[in-house]
């Protein structure tokens, strides 16, 4: 097992993702829930190793330890030679890099003519950068997601991660995990019918992140619109941060740019009725 000089935890003292100077022969550990992170600098390289632990338990908090010595232990540890003779690493949060489609433990129902406002909670990618400007040397997820594919047919749509979400309509009944976004889903049924809903595709690359005075990370609200076309959905995504998220500054920019085409996409890829299966 590693030794460590020195402890600091909590996001209270200094947000996870300022710079920190790393002297040769020495790194550092951090741990967002399910994620061990560790970062490791040579006279002419860094190593950079993670692994995930077992089980759905995800604490609020994170932490990170000084290490005189990796871990022999650490199954995915890779060496990058950077130029610049770089001191310093900073970790960046990042949206996936793919559609998230967020299902609710509890399906909801939209009457006509009525919205309602979800909020979902999402892993992060972190960007692992060294020197100034940053040179990101690798992207690992808090949380390792599985595949699925949405869209209105197999021929029609992309590959994206699932996600299982509380989808709480109160915001004060999250939990605010510092390694994970809170995005603020807005759903409008301008339809004659009751919209049933189970799944939620929300279109994370082109949200950035927003970090408030407490530390917690916030992306654009999302709306989306069911009108009388059964086939059609409109999406729109905010240009700042939300109004929940009360003097926060942009920390990271989206993945991607959005196309005006991006805003009315099928209804099937946005919003899935009732389907039956897990």
């Amino acid at each position: 097992m590693p030794r460590a000089a020195e402890k600091a935890t909590t996001a209270g003292e200094s947000a996870w993702w300022s710079a920190r100077t790393v002297a040769p022969a020495r790194g550092l550990r951090w741990r967002f829930g399910p994620l061990a992170l560790f970062v490791y600098r040579l006279a002419a390289e860094w190593q950079i190793g993670y692994e995930f632990t077992a089980g759905d338990e995800e604490p609020e908090g994170w932490s990170v330890d000084e290490l005189l010595e990796l871990p022999a232990e650490v199954a995915k540890l890779e060496r990058f030679v950077p130029g610049g003779g770089h001191s310093t690493v900073t970790l960046r949060p990042q949206a996936a890099d793919r559609s998230l489609v967020a299902k609710p433990r509890m399906p909801l129902l939209v009457l006509p003519g009525e919205e309602t406002k979800i909020y979902v909670s999402a892993p992060i990618w972190i960007a692992v950068t060294v020197g100034e400007p940053a040179e990101t040397l690798r992207e690992v997820p808090v949380r390792r997601l599985s595949d699925t594919w949405v869209g209105s047919s197999t021929l029609d749509g992309e590959v994206a991660y699932a996600l299982k979400t509380h989808a709480r309509a109160r915001l004060e009944e999250m939990p605010k995990r510092t390694y994970r976004t809170i995005t603020p889903v807005v759903i409008r049924n301008e339809s004659d019918e009751v919209l049933p809903i189970d799944r939620v595709s929300l279109p994370v690359p082109y949200l950035s992140i927003w970090a408030t005075p407490d530390g917690f990370l916030w992306t654009q609200k999302v709306t989306l619109v069911r009108s009388d076309n059964p086939l059609m959905a409109g999406l729109d995504v905010g240009s700042g941060p939300p109004e929940e998220a009360v003097g926060a500054e942009r920390v990271t920019a989206a993945r991607r740019t959005a196309s005006s085409s991006l805003f009315v996409r099928a209804f099937s890829t946005l919003l899935s009725p009732f389907s039956g299966e897990d």
